[in-house]
């Protein structure tokens, strides 16, 4: 039964017509009513309502969503609250039976209405992947959102949004049959979000900037890479000093890299990287690196109609002029030399300005 004492600062503040009038009025279904916890343990609390000739009972499974915690970890003994009558007393139960969950609940359909209407997010909790898509709740209310709302991209593992929080904006809500279905997306904020940090991205870039990103995808021509949310192009000839055949030789999807900005233009809004800016110029000191007169490998290139090219390191071919090729005479390279052959030649010449360097393979020959 009620406990008087625990309404009893209420009671002082009302006439005795108020609380004859308070009494008297009947509990019903559905109604919201105030009360104060007077009993609590883990599973369940009973709550002394105020203007009610019974006590309430709010079990755990209608206090929260989260049925699977303690109780004790959500209420207080003597903590006031709010519930919705959803079981009258009855003989073998003299409890009103409240329910936060479902007091939550209309709540919940008036917030999700309120951000259709106004076009405003919401954060939802996601409790479990479906067909389709993943399914969310909202204090209470179950918020469906299709697969193909979840990114901006495809996603091909719904379960990793398990126990995530996200902001949702509504954009179908229906009552039918005595419930109401729920379906939001994220592309809409996800989009917002892309376009604001890309003009913060276009206001902070500058040329000569080192910066961190991945790559979004690939072609014949390079690798686009993403840098703080916009895309910038990273062409073939910049991703090496060394020749490279097509950019998925040397790099894959998903990749992390620093990369230098080159070029820019916040009008046409293109951005231009560079991987091979931030490698030290293979030309450098190559006088240095190879003296003249020194012997060293290199494989065979490609050839011309007036000798071979040999590559010393990535991004340094020397030329072994025809003349130079043998003590024979040679016609054309083919004749004594094969593409991808491993080879000695004596360096003739190096040059760092005109970044040349002369090779022979006669010289060396006995």
């Amino acid at each position: 039964m009620m406990d008087n004492q625990n309404i009893e600062n209420n009671e002082n503040e009302m006439s005795m017509q108020d609380l004859m009038d308070l009494y008297d009025k009947p509990v019903r279904i559905g109604q919201i009513i105030k009360g104060k916890i007077i009993q609590l343990d883990d599973k369940e609390a009973i709550v002394a309502l105020v203007g009610a000739s019974h006590d309430g009972k709010l079990v755990i499974e209608e206090a929260t969503v989260d049925s699977e915690g303690n109780l004790t970890e959500v209420l207080e003994l003597g903590q006031e609250i709010e519930a919705k009558v959803i079981r009258r007393p009855q003989e073998n139960d003299s409890f009103f039976i409240l329910s936060m969950v479902e007091m939550h609940r209309e709540e919940a359909i008036r917030d999700l209405r309120a951000a259709h209407e106004n076009n405003e997010t919401v954060k939802v909790r996601v409790k479990d992947a479906v067909k389709g898509g993943v399914v969310a709740t909202y204090l209470g209310q179950r918020v469906f959102i299709p697969a193909s709302h979840l990114e901006l991209h495809s996603v091909n593992d719904l379960s990793v949004y398990k126990d995530q929080d996200l902001d949702v904006n509504v954009i179908e809500i229906e009552e039918k049959r005595g419930t109401t279905r729920v379906v939001a997306s994220r592309r809409k904020k996800l989009q917002e979000d892309r376009i604001a940090q890309e003009a913060s991205a276009w206001e902070s870039f500058e040329v000569g900037q080192t910066l961190e990103g991945h790559v979004e995808r690939l072609t014949d021509f390079g690798a686009f890479v993403n840098v703080n949310g916009v895309d910038g192009l990273l062409h073939v000839s910049e991703i090496s000093y060394g020749k490279v055949g097509k950019p998925s030789d040397v790099l894959k999807v998903g990749d992390e890299l620093k990369v230098k900005i080159i070029a820019l233009d916040n009008e046409k809004k293109r951005l231009s990287l560079s991987l091979k800016a931030l490698q030290e110029n293979p030309w450098t000191r190559i006088e240095e690196k190879y003296p003249e007169g020194s012997v060293v490998l290199g494989k065979v290139v490609r050839f011309t109609d007036f000798g071979a090219f040999i590559e010393l390191e990535p991004g340094v071919d020397g030329l072994a002029h025809i003349s130079q090729l043998s003590h024979q005479r040679v016609e054309s390279p083919s004749e004594v030399l094969t593409i991808g052959e491993t080879i000695k030649v004596k360096i003739l010449d190096s040059s760092e300005e005109n970044k040349k360097v002369s090779l022979s393979i006669k010289a060396i020959e006995s």
